[in-house]
């Protein structure tokens, strides 16, 4: 099943995502930046500095306007994700994410360079215009492209087991994106919370009529 996201949806829950993430973290204390987070075998500090390096790769996209035809929408980008990076040993990546975590000299210096980040990647977002965007050997339309970063950073928002509520518009882009990448509507018992964390692998999916065809997590 395709999922293809205007613009301008795409662009309301990014710049909801960025904006509600920069609060999440800013309200957690140092001390508790090192704590656990729901992403297994990372600090939430780990969690803040990953997203920076995805903003930082955002950024590359949004000046990378191509004519071109998209290659892939806000769903089918998942699937070939999980193809392209699947691995039986995730160990590497999450010891190397620590690694660029130890970097900064205390979580505060990551949580100033989220701030800077996220003021740059605002703009760009906003002044995003209609032409297709190249990124990852991709091409995406822009509402396409905003509503994957959209998912990829209200995920990590859940991540931070944080007090501040994630957006309802990019938890509502989770939901169409796994159930996209599933085929069929998921029980409307499932908020969509719950939904964004059993897509990813985060949370076990209960038991329910379709569960025998399908098989989470759909994208990690």
């Amino acid at each position: 099943m395709t999922l293809t996201v205007p613009l301008g949806d795409g662009r309301a829950a990014c710049v909801d995502t960025i904006d509600s993430f920069v609060r999440a973290v800013e309200a957690l204390s140092e001390y508790e930046l090192l704590d656990a987070s729901r992403c297994h075998g990372w600090s939430r500090l780990d969690v803040l500095v990953h997203v920076i390096g995805g903003w930082h790769e955002m950024l590359g996209g949004l000046v990378s306007s191509v004519d071109a035809e998209p290659t892939v929408d806000a769903a089918s980008y998942w699937s070939k994700f999980v193809v392209e990076y699947a691995t039986d040993d995730p160990v590497p990546e999450l010891m190397s994410q620590r690694r660029r975590s130890m970097a900064y000299a205390r979580p505060a210096s990551a949580t100033a360079q989220l701030r800077d980040v996220a003021a740059a990647l605002r703009h760009g977002v906003l002044a995003l215009g209609e032409s297709p965007c190249a990124w990852q050997g991709h091409v995406f339309a822009p509402g396409d492209y905003l509503a994957v970063w959209a998912v990829e950073v209200v995920v990590h928002h859940l991540d931070l087991l944080s007090d501040e509520p994630p957006p309802p518009s990019a938890l509502a882009l989770a939901r169409t994106t796994v159930e996209a990448l599933v085929d069929e509507p998921l029980p409307p018992s499932w908020t969509d919370t719950d939904v964004t964390l059993i897509g990813t692998g985060r949370q076990p999916a209960p038991a329910w009529p379709g569960s025998a065809t399908v098989r989470f997590p759909v994208f990690g």
